[in-house]
């Protein structure tokens, strides 16, 4: 590859990044601004939780909105498209004085997502194939700096204007960045024989939702996305009844659960970099380790210091899980991939309106232990489908005929 075309790729890679960061800081910012949000619309705080669920039914609308749409659209529109959204939304959330239209604004932020979620999964796999689970990797870790850095502008934001309306608008001018870098870029498009095959009105491969490996590969999303919001949600208010201790002192386990999740990315896409585990190895070892920290929580939750450092843990072996599962499917499936990573996104949005609702059920009702054990043994749980799907791609890889696996090169970039 010449000198231009790997300043191409490079600029492209800095571009996504942009993109995840933006994502992080603004669907991260209406959680702990929540009280804010409620007391600017004159809603109870049980009440104005209601956003949370707004937002995970348009994520769910817009992956599957942008699955179906990937031919006809491209990556690079549907990328556009996305990062437009949350910019114009994350800048409108603060502002709003209206409930209802605090929903509204929340469901068109989970459409944005849902876009920029997969057409960024579509465009490192065209572009950046043979390193995709380390450039995927490397980018979900953007997604976990920008968590990090939203309650930092939050708390920068509420010192100097006493109001979180300069968190928000940083989140926006990152997804401005990212769209005015965006715009004169080439993005590689779908291969030409899937654009032929959508001309003629095929543009759902034959038999594709009949293949057991995909249906394995939604199952583990599922369990993942399920483990870590479980997770993630619970961890804080576990820790504040277990220790006895103020959610302001209990809340910093949060971060640190983050800090370790973009940590286990960075490391990883260096692990696979250097080839120093393979990629499934990486996987089971993460979903062995996650589980096993996640335990080490639910035994021991009212330990501060092995709670905060078992979170981290859980954290840095949850990273690689996600962009390992996307990497794959994206390889296996790469005839269908905008509709594959929609089907598998639409699983991630369903995961989180029910799991993280059961843990809840379960710390309420049964009791602090038994609700942070399920996110572990979730995790544990990934093990099966995902040992299934890759003995299943072992026995078909064989078969010169199968329409959803890779078969042709790929072009890195035109």
């Amino acid at each position: 590859m010449n000198s231009s075309a790997i300043s191409s790729l490079r600029l492209l890679f800095y571009t996504l990044f942009l993109a995840y960061v933006c994502a992080g800081i603004i669907s991260i910012l209406p959680g702990p601004t929540l009280p804010l949000l409620a007391k600017n619309t004159g809603v109870p705080l049980d009440i104005a939780g209601w956003a949370f669920t707004a937002s995970a039914l348009g994520f769910a609308l817009g992956v599957m909105l942008a699955g179906a749409l990937s031919g006809r659209l491209g990556p690079k529109f549907l990328l556009m498209s996305g990062m437009v959204i949350m910019s114009i939304s994350g800048a409108i959330i603060p502002w709003t004085h209206l409930f209802l239209l605090l929903l509204i604004t929340q469901f068109i932020l989970g459409i944005g997502f849902g876009f920029l979620d997969v057409s960024i999964n579509m465009t490192v796999t065209l572009a950046f194939h043979d390193t995709l689970n380390e450039t995927l990797n490397n980018l979900h870790s953007a997604y976990g700096i920008g968590a990090l850095v939203a309650p930092l502008l939050l708390s920068l934001a509420l010192q100097v204007s006493h109001d979180a309306i300069l968190a928000y608008l940083v989140g926006s001018a990152v997804g401005l960045a990212g769209i005015l870098l965006l715009t004169r870029q080439h993005v590689p498009s779908i291969p030409k024989r899937n654009e032929e095959q959508q001309q003629r009105g095929t543009s759902i491969p034959p038999g594709l939702f009949t293949q057991i490996l995909l249906w394995l590969m939604v199952l583990e999303m599922f369990l993942y996305i399920g483990a870590e919001l479980g997770f993630s949600t619970w961890i804080v208010t576990a820790v504040s009844q277990s220790a006895a201790i103020s959610l302001a002192l209990a809340a910093p386990v949060a971060t640190v659960f983050w800090l370790g999740l973009t940590s286990g990315r960075l490391l990883g896409a260096q692990a696979l970099r250097r080839g120093m585990l393979s990629e499934t190895r990486l996987l089971y070892l993460c979903i062995v380790g996650g589980g096993i920290s996640g335990l080490l929580v639910a035994f021991f939750p009212g330990q501060i210091g092995i709670s905060f450092s078992a979170s981290a843990l859980v954290g840095f072996f949850f990273g690689p899980i996600f962009p390992g599962i996307m990497a794959i499917a994206s390889r296996w499936f790469v005839r269908a991939l905008g509709l594959v990573s929609g089907v598998l996104l639409t699983s991630a949005g369903a995961s989180g309106m029910i799991l993280p609702v059961f843990i809840g059920f379960l710390i309420a009702h049964v009791g602090v232990n038994w609700g942070m054990a399920t996110p572990a043994i979730i995790c544990l749980i990934i093990i099966l489908p995902l040992s299934l799907a890759l003995r299943q791609q072992r026995r078909t890889l064989h078969l010169q005929a199968d329409e959803h696996t890779m078969k042709y090169p790929l072009p890195l970039i035109k």
